[in-house]
């Protein structure tokens, strides 16, 4: 079960200050994921187009809805960073690509445990540090973090509706990665 793979990484010191919460699955739809393609084609965190766990790379609108859309499960996993300048950047990467790791492993123990399981995150992949995108396949598909955004999953309207404050701090940020799984 989830709760017992969180139980063993939650003693790992990379999970550290991180929440943990089993919440409904996400329910992307068409409009949903136009907005959330628009804001990714704006380019502001400069992974599109740049990583095969961003748009486009990451894959057309109707198939990304349709896989997320198969699992019936979600859990969330957050942590915040308090007195930390959002603006740099190297600053916010070192955060992203350790918030990554995380959520990577975790799915990586569900599917031990014999579920299937992907890790969404913030931003565009950071398993690689130079993806193969578009020259050549994910040299690891089963690391890859693809963007929460890229599934067409609206972050602030799905922690609203799962009772989770999300919020935007000039003195600090929240990151946070969803698993999508089935099973029990």
């Amino acid at each position: 079960m989830i709760d017992d793979v969180w139980g063993r990484m939650s003693g790992d010191p990379a999970a550290e200050g991180y929440l943990f919460k089993k919440i409904c699955p996400p329910s992307p739809d068409e409009a949903s994921m136009r907005k959330c393609r628009g804001l990714c084609a704006e380019n502001a965190c400069g992974a599109y187009g740049t990583t095969w766990g961003c748009p486009p790379g990451v894959g057309p609108e109707a198939e990304c809805l349709g896989f997320v859309r198969g699992f019936p499960r979600a859990a969330v996993l957050m942590k915040r960073f308090d007195g930390i300048d959002v603006g740099d950047r190297d600053l916010v990467e070192k955060l992203g690509g350790g918030h990554q790791d995380v959520c990577r492993r975790f799915a990586a123990e569900m599917r031990r445990d014999g579920h299937r399981a992907v890790a969404l995150s913030d931003g565009g992949c950071r398993y690689c540090g130079q993806c193969s995108y578009p020259g050549g396949p994910c040299r690891f598909p089963d690391q890859m973090v693809p963007s929460i955004s890229s599934y067409g999953i609206m972050m602030d309207e799905y922690m609203a509706a799962n009772g989770i404050d999300f919020e935007f701090r000039k003195d600090g940020m929240t990151l946070y990665g969803l698993i999508l799984y089935d099973g029990p």
